[in-house]
């Protein structure tokens, strides 16, 4: 397609960013404004002035907005591939893999989830001595926090960042923080945040691994960059160093991550990092009515922490917004799933609504009123299916034959399923690795080490590491047939077959699933690797695990409203709409909180396109154990949308 075709149907704010040529660029797009469109439309723009497609980066946060990226892109302009479109932790992943051996990394490093964070917190606690003294998800949580903000486990003993009760602490946090990541490293491993960590490590510290990308990317795209935390800004500045043509995307009214590390302040001080940057501001709303845009709109002015913008549309004014209050959490459900019945009769179908909840633990009276009613429903957000026992389970195989240094998987599979290898054997194999500095598969390896067990641990010990070692040695000619094998040839599918359980019937069938998609993965990518699959898998966020199904039967979606940013739904309700809920009481002593959880707020109104409700109830339970009630207040957003544009009903379990 020639330049003039790809930017034909673009509005004039559109236009000018899609065309900026050379130089930083920051476009502020509001919500429903065409951002997608616009970086897609840039890229294949770029391609059209004769841009290799290898030069263009461009990164995004979850897989499924990449896909989405990269799909539209090859439509406008065939010429696509070679581009490096991506999140940022794949392109981390990517990074390391090529780079990572100057950092002591082979290319078959395991990436730790949140579970195996914990055993390897874990691990190291008991080596200290302290796994009954501190407090693990403290711990991770406070070393995530370090990472996310650059800070070394000694910045964090002289108190960077924190204000902890004693030096004792600091010592002792530190002092596992430290010892944590040399664990990693021996593991041949990473969490999540040092695939960022490292990454800038990287780029910082080699200069010929800097200079060599510094030169191939000349164009350089970030989306959502209001979402960016400190290492993956200064990721994208060094990068940007060379040729300064770098293209930051986002809206810092819809800045709501600050829990893991994003930073507004990257977007709002862009023109101060880059002085030279020419500004666009996408105001036009292609998705929202008027009157959802007006409270919408009305809502955020109510924040300082932001850059003005005048949003507007040429769609219909709408209904009002509804703003309903029931009488408790039971009727407040009850309502809205009598309002989706007779929403759905009048022609609509249910995969056009959501229910936005500010925390989980709000869906549970959703989802009984929702099952009472007999009204489908899908939950964003709820246990991941890569994350199911059995699946984690075939990981673990998996990722140990990729990486043997890797005890936590060693250690989740060692007797799963059982093999006579007992907790006491398992302990006894920790304690002679750790005394003499061997990866827990080495000291499987060594003779003298299995000779020291009595003989029915040391058979069963044997029979595990020969077993692992043929897998290990055998060629596959495509990861489904190596899965196959595996399941086969460790007992794993047997184990669960041989049960007559309901549960073990669900786990067999989450077995095939993931065989399916395994092979549909291999069928999409052209050059299919077991590494970069287990990546894959890895990065993997809880919206990118669902898709809207078109039909009138397709079940309502349930979700937080810190998942929903970045889509849109023709029907919102946004239930628990109370003081101490929305905003969160968390967030009510701090300004800076408080205005997040009006930006949160702000997503949540402007995903509706057609009708917009939001819902409070009189009373709830403040300890369900207790059933000890609670008067509520209104949430003071609800104050801060114009009266002449809401509907007040209040709520029964008849439609009123």
């Amino acid at each position: 397609m020639s330049t003039s075709g790809i930017v034909a149907k673009l509005n004039a704010a559109q236009q000018q960013a899609v065309c900026h040529k050379d130089g930083p660029l920051l476009v502020l797009a509001g919500p429903g404004s065409g951002k997608t469109r616009v970086i897609t439309h840039r890229i294949s723009h770029l391609l059209a002035q004769d841009v290799a497609p290898d030069r263009i980066l461009a990164l995004t946060f979850t897989n499924k907005a990449a896909e989405e990226m990269l799909q539209r892109v090859e439509k406008l302009v065939p010429q696509a591939r070679g581009l490096w479109v991506s999140t940022f932790h794949s392109f981390c992943a990517k990074m390391l893999r090529r780079e990572g051996s100057v950092l002591g990394y082979t290319p078959g490093f395991s990436i730790y989830d949140v579970d195996d964070q914990k055993r390897a917190l874990k691990h190291v606690m008991e080596s200290l001595k302290l796994d009954k003294t501190v407090d693990g998800d403290y711990l991770r949580q406070t070393i995530s926090h370090c990472k996310n903000h650059c800070i070394t486990p000694a910045q964090f003993f002289a108190g960077a960042g924190f204000s902890l009760a004693s030096n004792t602490q600091k010592q002792v946090v530190s002092k596992i923080f430290d010892l944590y990541q040399q664990f990693l490293k021996k593991n041949n491993a990473l969490d999540f945040d040092d695939l960022l960590i490292q990454t800038w490590e990287l780029f910082n510290h080699y200069k010929d691994v800097t200079d060599r990308y510094q030169e191939k990317f000349q164009y350089i795209l970030i989306d959502e960059f209001q979402d960016t935390n400190l290492p993956q800004y200064r990721i994208a500045k060094i990068l940007a160093q060379k040729h300064c043509n770098i293209c930051a995307t986002g809206d810092p009214d819809q800045s709501i991550y600050s829990w893991r590390g994003a930073n507004i302040g990257n977007i709002l001080e862009f023109e101060k990092d880059f002085p030279n940057a020419v500004v666009v501001k996408l105001e036009q709303n292609y998705r929202s009515t008027k009157t959802i845009l007006q409270g919408a709109s009305a809502l955020i002015a109510n924040n300082q922490l932001r850059k003005q913008k005048t949003l507007w549309t040429e769609n219909p004014r709408g209904e009002t917004i509804r703003v309903v209050e029931a009488f408790d959490d039971s009727q407040e459900a009850e309502w809205i799933c009598q309002d989706i019945l007779r929403i759905k009769h009048s022609g609509r179908s249910l995969q056009q609504m959501v229910v936005f909840y500010r925390t989980n633990a709000q869906s549970r009276a959703m989802e009984t009123a929702l099952r009472a009613s007999r009204i489908p429903y899908i939950i964003v957000g709820g246990i991941e299916f890569y994350k199911r026992a059995e699946v984690k389970d075939l990981l673990a195989y998996l990722r140990l034959l990729l990486n043997e240094n890797d005890d936590i998987s060693l250690l989740r599979i060692i007797n799963v399923p059982a093999r006579e290898i007992g907790k006491t054997t398992v302990s006894d194999l920790v304690a002679i690795a750790r005394q003499y500095n061997l990866s827990l598969w080495k000291a499987l390896s060594e003779d003298e080490v299995i000779s020291s067990f009595a003989a029915r641990p040391k058979r069963a010990l044997r029979q595990f590491a020969q077993m692992m070692s043929s897998l290990k040695a055998k060629k596959f000619p495509s990861i489904e047939e190596l899965v196959v094998a595996v399941l086969s040839e460790t007992g794993l599918l047997q184990d669960i077959k041989k049960r007559d359980k309901k549960e073990n019937e669900d786990r067999e069938e989450n077995i095939k699933e993931f065989l399916a998609s395994v092979r549909e993965y291999e069928k999409k990518e052209k050059e299919a690797s077991l590494i970069s699959f287990l990546e894959r898998i890895s990065l993997i966020a809880d919206v990118d695990q669902w898709e809207q199904q078109p039909g009138q039967e397709g079940p309502v979606t349930l979700m937080t409203l810190h998942s929903a940013k970045g889509l849109e739904f023709p029907i919102v309700y946004i239930i628990g709409m109370i003081e101490g809920l929305l905003p969160h009481a968390r967030s009510m002593e701090s300004k800076t909180a408080l205005e997040e959880e009006r930006r949160l707020m702000f997503v949540g109104m402007t995903r509706a396109q057609d009708l917009l409700t939001l819902s409070h109830s009189r009373l709830s339970y403040r300890r369900e154990a207790y059933r000890e009630m609670c008067d509520n207040t209104p949430s003071r957003f609800i104050e801060e949308i114009p009266k002449d544009i809401c509907r007040f009903i209040k709520g029964s379990t008849r439609f009123r």
